[in-house]
């Protein structure tokens, strides 16, 4: 998959992509709902620093799912160097949110979860760790599809 050109086309026409600039305002209220940090997202002028220091960052992602309506979802995903397993890369997964809007969270979540995955493995990690403050059930339920046993935090993404 080219993350770049291809972005995830699920049903219910929701679209799984990597977030750009035009995203900042649309994640800050998904952020800003109670599903999230229940309106304690940053001011827009402070998170637009944040945010274009993530968007530079070759090796942090937001990753968001949207819809004609806009952004109903995101995660983050950080790739991290390790100087241990022969230098690979580590994938660190957090801050899944997902609009209450959304009917079948689980199956998006899943998808987001993939996709996610997906981009690791194409950046070389050996390992991802899954750590989020939110939607603790779809992150459980979810991890298990991708092979993560309960009550651990990571889980080998190569065989």
């Amino acid at each position: 998959m080219d993350f770049e050109e291809d972005p995830l086309i699920m049903s219910d026409n929701i679209i799984i992509r990597k977030a750009n600039d035009s995203d900042l305002e649309e994640i800050l209220t998904l952020i800003n709902s109670p599903e999230a940090d229940n309106g304690s997202a940053m001011e827009l002028r402070d998170a637009n620093m944040v945010y274009q220091s993530i968007l530079d960052d070759s090796n942090y992602f937001q990753i968001i799912a949207s819809t004609e309506k806009g952004v109903v979802a995101i995660v983050t995903l950080t790739i991290v160097m390790q100087m241990t397993h022969e230098g690979s890369t580590t994938a660190f997964v957090t801050d899944l949110i997902i609009s209450s809007n959304i009917s079948n969270k689980s199956e998006l979540a899943s998808d987001l979860l993939k996709y996610t995955n997906d981009l690791a493995e194409e950046y070389g990690c050996y390992k991802m760790i899954i750590n989020n403050d939110y939607h603790q059930e779809l992150i459980e339920s979810s991890s298990h599809e991708l092979g993560l046993e309960k009550g651990s935090p990571s889980f080998n993404l190569c065989s």
